[in-house]
């Protein structure tokens, strides 16, 4: 590390001639501690330097991809569709090479192009170190949507400028001087913003999750006012809870109720609300005498009262028992194209999200899709469907990437370039074949041993199993 350069006082030796040192205490500890700060300013120049060599890299790649898309898409695709897989196919191979989300994955793509593509200034002060990453961003976001002139003339005047501000001046600076050059008004700036409104779902730790809303500022406005209102107005002083749980009960409860609560009716307003959800209980859990965690779908594992509840209070939702011993389900094996509605809920509940490495889009809203083409014999059984979202399902076949389904609903994914990479289901969901016994389907059930694919690789030596397959696998 560079911290470990940098060398401390030097203390006398016994026996060396002593050397006084007439700099009063404090300058002697200035210039100690003015080492590691030039030291960590270093550091960060380097990372700067290292990052716009990253920045160049995914452009690099990605262009090369595009280039390349005959090699890597189906051949019965147009032209401008070969591009666009082939930009798809890249950006999930990076994305699960570099161990991040897909979207921030296009992020960084998107990012790199501007910088290597419009910004030139804003990368050569990224390349010398001048400016960090962060400020790099900043000037992407200011300039996104200018024609070339602005774009131009910002790119120049941001590029001096965040050398010697932090980003979130930065950031100042770069909407005061985006709205004196822009031609649209802030009204019709806002028009678009305001189209891009939505509402998100964050999960959290410890059984929590937090929702985010991005809106009309106006709206934020009166939103947080009405909820200190009703707040205020349900306050008592036997009330253990503290202002900020008041607020966060209240706005729970006037999403979920559309009633503001107030008083007794707090807590009544609450117990009306009824979910509907996938909930996935033990048996003992759910009869009182067991404390085994539940799992909610598109969340995870919740405490054992938490599954009760819901299963007592939500008529409408889908709930799955697990055997008390072994956590195993009937099979719901199908010889029919479309699955029927009982292995849909039970594969949407197994698998929680998209199969394809990385990507944490809800299986409710992605495809169910058959691992082994069924036009090609694959079956519709559940070790033979997933989710994909419906970029990954087109990814899967219109470009190199492929997938094989392994035991216990473990996918096995090979990427363009022959990496491979598995997901396991969220939840733990073993099926027995039709009419078999645990027995059968566990012959050394008293054992250690478990039910494991035994080759992770599939059954071709390990030499082939690393490389890239002779032909694209459409």
């Amino acid at each position: 590390m560079l911290v470990d350069t940098v060398a401390p006082p030097v203390r006398p030796v016994a026996g060396s001639p002593v050397t006084f040192d007439a700099r009063s205490a404090y300058v002697i500890a200035q210039d100690g501690l003015d080492a590691f700060v030039d030291a960590a300013a270093q550091a960060r120049r380097i990372e700067a330097m290292q990052q716009s060599v990253r920045v160049g890299i995914i452009h690099a790649a990605v262009e090369y991809a595009v280039q390349h898309a005959d090699a890597f898409t189906s051949s019965n695709l147009s032209g401008e569709r070969r591009h666009e897989m082939a930009r798809r196919a890249v950006t999930s191979e990076l994305a699960t090479a570099l161990r991040i989300a897909e979207r921030t994955m296009l992020r960084l793509i998107d990012e790199a192009w501007s910088l290597c593509t419009q910004l030139p200034a804003t990368l050569a002060a990224l390349r010398a170190g001048e400016i960090d990453y962060t400020h790099a961003r900043v000037i992407i976001d200011a300039t996104t949507g200018l024609g070339d002139d602005e774009r131009s003339r910002l790119d120049g005047e941001l590029s001096i400028r965040a050398a010697d501000v932090s980003p979130a001046t930065l950031r100042r600076v770069a909407r005061r001087l985006r709205d004196e050059i822009r031609a649209e008004t802030l009204a019709e700036r806002h028009a678009a913003a305001l189209a891009e409104r939505r509402l998100e779902f964050e999960p959290a730790a410890d059984g929590m999750a937090w929702l985010h809303l991005h809106l009309d500022a106006s709206d934020a406005m009166l939103i947080c006012d009405r909820v200190d209102r009703v707040a205020a107005d349900a306050a008592d002083a036997d009330d253990p809870r503290t202002p900020a749980q008041l607020r966060a009960d209240v706005a729970r409860d006037l999403l979920r109720s559309a009633v503001p609560p107030v008083g007794d009716a707090f807590h009544a307003a609450a117990a009306t609300a009824r979910p509907t959800v996938h909930v996935t209980v033990p048996v003992l859990t759910l009869l009182g005498s067991d404390d085994e965690p539940g799992d909610l779908d598109g969340y995870g594992p919740i405490a054992p009262e938490v599954a009760r509840r819901l299963a007592a209070q939500a008529p409408s939702f889908t709930r799955l028992l697990t055997h008390p011993v072994d956590g195993v389900v009937l099979d719901l094996d199908r010889t029919v194209y479309r699955p029927p509605a009982d292995l849909t809920r039970w594969l949407r509940v197994r698998d929680e999200t998209c199969r394809f490495p990385g990507c944490n889009r809800r299986a409710v809203r992605c495809d169910l899709d058959h691992t082994d083409d069924f036009a090609d014999g694959g079956r519709t059984a559940f070790d033979n469907l997933a989710h994909l979202c419906p970029g990954h399902h087109h990814l899967k076949h219109e470009s190199a990437w492929s997938v094989r389904h392994r035991a216990d609903g473990v996918l096995e994914w090979r990427s363009l370039t022959g990496r491979t990479y598995v997901t396991t289901p969220a939840t733990s969901m073993r099926a027995l074949p039709r009419g078999a016994t645990r027995a059968a389907r566990f012959p050394d059930a008293g054992s250690d041993r478990t039910d494991r694919d035994p080759n992770p690789v599939g059954d071709a030596p390990p030499t082939a199993a690393l490389g890239y397959p002779p032909t694209p696998p459409f």
